[in-house]
């Protein structure tokens, strides 16, 4: 082979040796079958708002959501909220868009809805899944708390049949609450429940990991609350930031944000902090609220009591 040509192939093989390759998609090493395992923080979420705007009204919530209780916003499709009815309706939730307007209604066949209050995202083993809270017991009388699951839907039209499981669980000690309130850690699945006092401060609960539905799991106490306080009325919803590092709590007269310390890593200190108020508009059985997917808006909503209501949006400033 002449000089000039094994010249020519050194350097063509110097060049194919330091060209960048394609990067490999990074998987995490975990388990995939454990809920805290199955998920991490979007990325693409802002969650550095020390400032809440003012109420804005964008649009009225639809029929048949005529007792909006429990809200919560999709991560992996903007613009999308679910949602539920209180107590009195059969067990379905909806697809609600950021106008309040009805997209879909998912149907659990064969499932009770003996109080439905709240709703939760969060992972599963399934990739995410929609949290339903049966939590709701005025009188301090029932024996059968449980959670609903269902392997988030892709969200088109009509009415749908979902699949489901149900964990039931119990206070410690025997113990029975009253409870409005429920959210999921977006990365490491725990969920929260959070009771709803007459004329005391709320208590948060946590579930215990991994979810079993051939067990009655018993509750972990983790904190009382500071809120609601002497001239509130009671905390009758709740939502957890798309990052895991602020809690919205909502009270019938007023609504506070407990925000984890940058330097903190531990969640459940945010449990100890001292609430924030923050920005609420007046609405006479105001149940509902969740942060938007981005981390940089929340939502409120009332239950119907006259005319439809007005469904909320706070942005940042």
């Amino acid at each position: 082979m002449h000089d000039d040509r094994v010249k020519h192939l050194v350097l063509l093989l110097l060049l194919l040796a330091c060209t960048p390759k394609p990067a490999a998609t990074l998987v995490p090493d975990v388990d995939a079958s454990t809920p805290d395992a199955s998920a991490t923080v979007d990325a693409g979420v802002s969650c550095d708002c020390q400032q809440w705007g003012n109420p804005r009204n964008r649009g009225l919530v639809a029929d048949p959501l005529v007792e909006l209780s429990g809200l919560v916003a999709s991560r992996a499709q903007p613009g999308v909220f679910y949602a539920h009815n209180d107590s009195g309706d059969s067990a379905r939730f909806f697809a609600m868009a950021t106008t309040g307007a009805i997209a879909q209604t998912f149907t659990l066949d064969a499932a009770t809805a003996t109080d439905w209050e709240d709703i939760a995202l969060g992972p599963c083993p399934t990739g995410t899944c929609v949290y339903l809270g049966d939590i709701g017991d005025n009188l301090r009388l029932r024996s059968d708390y449980a959670i609903y699951r269902v392997p988030e839907p892709t969200v088109t039209s009509g009415t749908t049949s979902v699949p489901w499981e149900r964990f039931r669980y119990e206070y410690p000690q025997g113990g029975r609450h009253n409870s409005e309130a429920i959210f999921m850690h977006p990365s490491t699945g725990r969920l929260y429940l959070v009771t709803k006092e007459d004329s005391a401060p709320s208590e948060v609960y946590r579930f215990p990991l991994p979810f079993d539905s051939g067990k009655v799991a018993v509750l972990e106490r983790v904190a009382t609350l500071t809120v609601p306080g002497s001239t509130d009325r009671p905390l009758t919803g709740a939502d957890v930031n798309g990052c895991g590092t602020a809690v919205l709590l909502r009270m019938y007269n007023r609504m506070v944000e407990l925000r984890l310390p940058a330097e903190e890593t531990d969640f459940e200190k945010l449990f100890t902090v001292d609430p924030v108020t923050v920005p609420t508009a007046s609405e006479g059985q105001g149940e509902a609220v969740a942060y938007g997917s981005d981390g940089q808006s929340y939502f409120t909503a009332s239950e119907k009591l006259v005319d439809p209501p007005p469904l909320y949006e706070h942005r940042c400033r």
